[in-house]
């Protein structure tokens, strides 16, 4: 009965069959990398490095990239069937039932945190990704039926920042804001039936330019690093919450017109670096491989231990490492090596398998 138990690993296999792209598992393992540096690296954003220049700054250059990587990629490997409904309910908003519950009960227990007011309406932590992949799989076979989808979806993205919703409300802003990115995963994994739709003239230029791209991956990664550094220094200047994706453009104090313009240029942007990505990442087993492939263990889990490490910070023992630009950075690099290490783990994965099978039997029928 659990043999269709995707959620977490076997999300990386390819339509045809059991040959798997290392390329997207390298996409993920980068992915959480940057995500779990990220987490590990908050308690020291009001440390400068030089002339204003911090980790708060880095952070507002992953936090986009990384979780639009997260979403493309699930977009990807995403596939309609006549289960799939089904599948996104069992793969999907059952673990996020379950793991919402668990980080309540370990807030309470360890830390003393109070009962939240709506547990499962505002999910917490990063919690909120597995309930905007569930309207995503969820919704897919109808989204598909839709002319214009894609169009339809950054409209709705740039439409959804006019409104005041409560910022993690049913993260429906987020689900907006990211459909695109979804979507742009599906269809990239079915460019060739696009390609072949088009007019003979349209999609020989296309097909060059395609072939151009992977055939120089010097000049793609060049271009790559170029073009980082360019939204490095834009996405410095923009407020934190303009990142994240939860906040309404009155909320983050932008004008209507500048906000509807810079979300545009933020979700074209972040398409722009995931296809570098994707043409520049070699297809072939590496060290992001493992990592990538437990990429949503990883995910999920390492949220405890970023909660423990900020507890761990506050007392005087550690104080000298966030006074200290150099000590902070080391400790965020060990203890995300260390963190990757430990979650990626073969007992770790099947530990958590076996809980969510366990899990899936106990609650969900046949």
């Amino acid at each position: 009965m659990i043999n269709n138990l995707r959620f977490f690993r076997k999300e990386t296999m390819t339509i045809e069959g059991s040959r798997r792209l290392f390329k997207y598992d390298n996409i993920k393992g980068l992915a959480i990398i940057l995500i779990v540096f990220l987490h590990i690296s908050t308690p020291f954003w009001g440390i400068d490095f030089f002339s204003g220049f911090g980790l708060r700054d880095i952070g507002k250059l992953i936090i986009p990239i990384a979780m639009s990587l997260f979403c493309f990629t699930s977009g990807y490997f995403s596939k309609v069937d006549e289960n799939i409904q089904i599948k996104a309910f069992k793969n999907v908003f059952v673990p996020y039932i379950l793991f919402c519950t668990l980080w309540i009960i370990f807030g309470i227990i360890v830390f003393g945190y109070n009962l939240p007011k709506s547990p499962y309406l505002t999910p917490t932590r990063g919690l909120w990704y597995l309930l905007v992949l569930f309207y995503f799989r969820f919704s897919l076979p109808a989204l598909l039926k839709i002319k214009h989808t894609f169009l339809i979806s950054i409209i709705g993205a740039l439409a959804i920042g006019l409104i005041n919703i409560e910022s993690s409300f049913l993260a429906i802003t987020r689900a907006f804001c990211y459909l695109p990115i979804f979507l742009a995963g599906y269809y990239f994994k079915n460019s060739e039936d696009y390609l072949n739709s088009l007019n003979n003239t349209i999609r020989n230029i296309l097909v060059k330019v395609r072939d151009c791209i992977s055939n120089h991956k010097k000049l793609v990664l060049g271009v790559l690093l170029g073009f980082t550094i360019i939204l490095f220094f834009i996405y410095s200047h923009l407020p934190f919450g303009f990142f994240v994706f939860k906040y309404s453009y009155a909320q983050m104090d932008l004008t209507r017109n500048f906000g509807i313009l810079m979300r545009l240029f933020g979700l074209f942007a972040n398409l722009g670096v995931i296809i570098l990505i994707v043409y520049a990442m070699p297809n072939k087993g590496s060290f992001l491989t493992k990592i990538g492939k437990n990429s949503l263990y990883i995910y999920v889990l390492h949220f405890y231990f970023s909660e423990i490490s900020k507890k761990i910070l506050k007392f005087d023992s550690m104080s000298y490492i966030a006074s200290n630009p150099l000590f902070a950075l080391i400790y965020c690099i060990l203890v995300t090596i260390i963190l990757l290490i430990i979650l990626s783990s073969n007992p770790v994965e099947k530990l958590i398998e076996k809980f969510l099978t366990f899990v899936t039997k106990t609650f969900v029928k046949n």
